[in-house]
């Protein structure tokens, strides 16, 4: 009687082992864990669909503003990659770096840079003077091309902060007849806004 609980238990045991050879990697003859080409072949078509769109968002802002793009033609246009993370030994620097890590931008890359650089000059040419409101602000950048620019009246003049158009950096600024624009990555909590936080 004691037999059908016997193989009953086998065929549990042999399922198991079944299953959780399931996620296991194979080893060749030499005794190395061979890489599992499904993985590495899905990373890389993964990787390859990010390029492509990253691409043609770079063409369709480039048929935009032209002159941005010719002035930028000879830069590398390779997505950015997340910046290294930083590591000391020194325990205060390793505590104000934990207490700043909300203002963390991303870097750069040297086209997101000269577009950033670009479009700043192209408002900066457009600032004669500083606009009286936010109304007057947004009226200049949407004729520039920049509808989706933030405004907060500042000082002089008007605060801004910018997305550059396609996969490109952030602006951030004053509309004035001193126009101050500063090309810099979008920060890691996200956006352009500079993020009230930190403890």
């Amino acid at each position: 009687m004691k037999r059908p609980v016997l193989v009953l238990a086998a065929v549990v045991f042999a399922a198991a082992g079944a299953l959780t050879g399931c996620g296991s990697k194979h080893v060749t003859d030499s005794g190395q864990a061979a890489p599992t080409p499904q993985t590495s072949a899905s990373t890389n078509q993964a990787q390859q669909e990010a390029q492509d769109r990253w691409q043609q968002q770079l063409a369709e802002v480039d048929r935009k503003f032209p002159d941005v793009a010719k002035l930028c033609a000879d830069k590398a246009t390779t997505a950015p990659t997340p910046p290294p993370a930083t590591s000391g030994t020194d325990p205060e620097n390793s505590k104000y770096a934990e207490n700043h890590a909300y203002l963390q931008m991303a870097t750069l890359t040297d086209n997101q840079r000269c577009r950033g650089e670009a479009h700043a000059a192209r408002i900066t040419a457009a600032v004669k003077s500083a606009p009286i409101d936010v109304s007057q602000a947004r009226t200049l950048m949407t004729g520039l091309g920049y509808p989706d620019a933030n405004f907060t009246p500042y000082g002089d003049g008007i605060h801004f902060t910018l997305s550059v158009p396609g996969p490109g950096g952030c602006l951030t600024g004053n509309l004035s007849s001193a126009a101050r624009i500063e090309v810099h990555g979008a920060y890691l909590e996200g956006g352009c806004e500079r993020p009230r936080g930190g403890h």
